[in-house]
């Protein structure tokens, strides 16, 4: 395949946050090294790693002039991505996380697609993997050729009918301009990423599984954490508050959506996470009933549904139930569990 890096081939900003990865981090690095596409700059940022991922990152780094490593103390991943975004020289930006890695033409066909299409963003599909094995896709990408608006892709991520992760993208780099992740906070790409698609004039899709998204019980996305819901719960309620002053036609579906996740993590403050939520649940109680009136329950999947018609007829009822899911292990074997 030809290699697209000349006159118009833009220099891409890979940005990579490195932490507690030296099982897989050789896997990633190497991925980006040997694309066909090669005017890139890679910003390897070393979350202070208590591993031998600090040192790893200095000899790639030693051995290829594009790589740039900034070694930081340990933030997580929105303090490590905004540090990236702080020092990109890029004209474009990609995010990659450590333990996963891409397909070898993945920045150049992203790449040709934006020049074709004059598109501000171009989003590919993933794949979720165990590192040998293959399974379903992850990120809702559209049909090869789709262009729309950036305000259009910008509702489809706020009504959840695509997902916001970031690493799906090939963005402008003025896109991500005033836009940063929020710190200590899981799902940070929720309240985040369409802050960066509504910057875009268009936003084209290429649904080919380029980027690997690796299955890892120890990553942040694999381990068990009792805030997961919580977070989630704040991530979409980021997407209705936004909605409600930018784009009303759709903040019923917003709120639909933190209705659903709000009812989750009351779930869990009655059962399998009493002591980690318990400081949320007043919070979360008082905004679903000051929203009654704005879910829309086809939004929602029905065990919601029926939940939250339990809440608002009756707390104690809500509670009860909740315990007796918990208790007969309904809850896990419907995978309502904590995850």
């Amino acid at each position: 395949m030809k290699n697209t890096q000349g006159v118009n081939g833009k220099k891409i900003s890979v940005i990579v946050p490195v932490y507690k990865v030296e099982k897989y981090i050789h896997k990633c690095v190497d991925s980006i090294l040997n694309q066909t596409y090669s005017n890139f700059e890679l910003i390897l940022i070393d979350d202070g790693s208590p591993d031998c991922c600090p040192s790893i990152c200095d000899e790639y780094a030693e051995k290829d002039k594009r790589i740039k490593v900034i070694h930081k103390k340990n933030g997580g991943l929105a303090s490590s991505r905004n540090v990236g975004l702080d020092v990109a020289l890029g004209d474009l930006i990609s995010f990659i996380d450590s333990d996963d890695w891409i397909d070898s033409t993945m920045f150049q066909e992203m790449f040709q697609i934006m020049m074709d299409t004059k598109s501000t963003i171009v989003c590919c599909e993933g794949v979720h993997t165990d590192g040998e094995r293959l399974y379903d896709e992850c990120f809702d990408c559209k049909p090869t050729g789709t262009i729309i608006s950036g305000r259009e892709a910008t509702k489809d991520i706020l009504t959840d009918k695509v997902g916001s992760q970031a690493v799906k993208g090939l963005y402008e780099k003025n896109c991500w301009d005033g836009v940063r992740f929020p710190l200590g906070m899981l799902y940070e790409d929720i309240p985040t990423t369409f802050r960066a698609f509504e910057r875009a004039e268009t936003v084209a899709y290429l649904n080919k599984p380029f980027y690997k998204y690796r299955i890892n019980p120890k990553s942040i996305s694999g381990c068990p954490n009792p805030l997961k819901p919580y977070h989630q719960y704040l991530g979409f309620k980021s997407h209705y508050e936004y909605a409600k002053i930018n784009y009303p036609d759709i903040s019923d579906e917003c709120f639909s959506k933190t209705a659903q996740f709000g009812i989750s993590t009351l779930l869990h403050c009655h059962t399998d996470a009493k002591v980690e939520l318990k400081q949320y649940s007043d919070e979360i109680k008082e905004y679903l009933r000051s929203h009654k009136g704005e879910i829309n329950y086809k939004c929602i999947p029905k065990s919601r549904a029926y939940a939250l018609h339990v809440f608002f007829w009756s707390e104690m009822l809500f509670k009860a139930l909740s315990f007796a899911f918990y208790k007969t292990g309904l809850q896990k074997k419907m995978g309502f569990d904590v995850k």
